[in-house]
C-alpha cells in the first residue's frame, strides 16, 4: 500500500512538472513576487484590464518589461529598491496578465499615451520612470510626451534605435530566417534565453514551460507588435532628440539582442545622460545583475536629490 501510494505522489510529482506546469509555474511567481517584495494589483484604465505589481515606499518608480516579457522581470532587482522607492510595475498591453481588446494599436508612441492614461486613473502625476528593452523605448516616448511628469529616466538597454549595427538577433530578423523574440514553442524560449544572458538565471522548468507555452500561445499578436514597434513607430533617435530629462542609462556589454553602441548614440541625443556598461552582463542587468543595477539607481537618484537642493 506505501508503495502504491509513494508511486501515486511521484505520477502526480511528474503531471505537475512536465505535462501540466500552470500550477507550480505560479507557484514559482508567487515566491518571486514576495522575494521582490511585491503585490499583484488589478485595475481599469481605458478598456484595458491592467495587471500589475506594486510594493514599497516612497516616491513612484514605473518600471516598464520588454518584449514578450511581463512585470515579474523586476522582482528580482525590486528587493533592493522597495526601502526607497514605491514600485508599479505594469503587464504592458499584449503580455503578461494585462487583458485588452483586439484591434488595440501597439505603436510606441500610442502604449506610451495608455501607459500615461493608466498612472492617470491610479492619481499619479509625478514619478521616475525606468524601461527595459521594448519598455525603455515606451519610456522615452512617455517623457517626450509629458515631460513635466517624469522627474528622471532609467534606461536598461532600450529598444527603438534604427541607426546602430544590428545586433545578432536583430540580423537574424533582417535576413528574414526567424524571429527569436517571437516564441513559438520550448526550444524558441531556451534559444531566447541563450540569446538574453552571459550567466543564465535558474528558471524552474515548470515555469519555463509555462512561459513557452504562454509565448506560442500570443505567438501572433506578439509578431503583430514587434512590427508595430519596429516599423511603424516613431524612430527612438527621433523621440530621444534633445529630451532633457535626468537619465541613467545600463547597457550589458555583452548584449546579443540589442547593441550596447546605442549607448555612444544616445549619450549624444540626450543632453543630460550618464552611463554604465556592465562587463559581462547581457541584455537584462536587473535580472543577471540585480544588486549591481539597483545600486547604480540608488546612486543616481541620490545624486540628483542633492543637487536640486544643493
Amino acid at each position: 500500500m506505501i508503495w502504491l501510494l509513494l508511486i501515486s505522489l511521484a505520477f502526480l510529482a511528474l503531471v505537475f512538472w512536465r505535462v501540466w506546469p500552470t500550477p507550480l509555474a505560479r507557484l514559482f511567481m508567487a515566491i518571486d513576487r514576495r522575494f521582490g517584495r511585491l503585490r499583484r494589483q488589478r485595475s481599469l484604465s481605458h478598456g484595458i484590464h491592467w495587471h500589475y505589481l506594486e510594493g514599497g515606499h516612497g516616491e513612484p518608480l514605473i518600471l516598464l518589461h520588454g518584449f514578450n516579457a511581463d512585470a515579474h522581470h523586476f522582482s528580482r532587482v525590486s528587493r533592493h529598491l522597495t526601502a526607497h522607492f514605491r514600485i508599479l510595475a505594469p503587464d504592458l498591453p499584449g503580455f503578461g496578465d494585462t487583458r485588452i481588446e483586439e484591434g488595440l494599436s501597439f505603436r510606441a508612441e500610442d502604449l506610451a499615451e495608455r501607459v500615461l492614461g493608466w498612472l492617470d486613473d491610479l492619481g499619479i502625476h509625478d514619478f521616475y520612470l525606468g524601461g527595459s528593452s521594448m519598455g525603455g523605448y515606451i519610456a522615452v516616448a512617455m517623457a517626450r510626451l509629458a515631460p513635466e511628469r517624469v522627474r528622471g529616466l532609467w534606461l536598461l538597454a532600450p529598444g527603438g534605435l534604427r541607426t546602430v549595427k544590428l545586433s545578432a538577433v536583430l540580423e537574424e530578423v533582417a535576413e528574414e530566417r526567424h524571429n527569436p523574440l517571437v516564441i513559438r514553442n520550448y526550444q524558441d524560449f531556451t534559444r531566447l534565453i541563450d540569446y538574453c544572458f552571459v550567466h543564465p538565471i535558474w528558471i524552474p522548468s515548470p515555469l519555463a514551460r509555462f512561459l513557452a507555452r504562454r509565448g506560442a500561445a500570443t505567438a501572433v499578436r506578439a509578431q503583430r507588435i514587434f512590427d508595430a514597434m519596429r516599423y511603424d513607430s516613431q524612430p527612438l533617435e527621433d523621440i530621444a532628440d534633445g529630451l532633457e530629462t535626468p537619465t541613467l542609462l545600463t547597457w550589458g556589454q555583452a548584449d546579443q539582442v540589442l547593441n550596447p553602441q546605442g549607448i555612444k548614440l544616445l549619450e549624444e541625443l540626450m543632453p543630460n545622460t550618464q552611463s554604465l556598461l556592465l562587463p559581462s552582463v547581457g541584455h537584462l542587468p536587473m535580472l543577471e545583475a540585480p544588486q549591481t543595477t539597483a545600486e547604480a539607481w540608488l546612486s543616481f537618484t541620490e545624486s540628483r536629490a542633492r543637487q536640486e537642493t544643493g
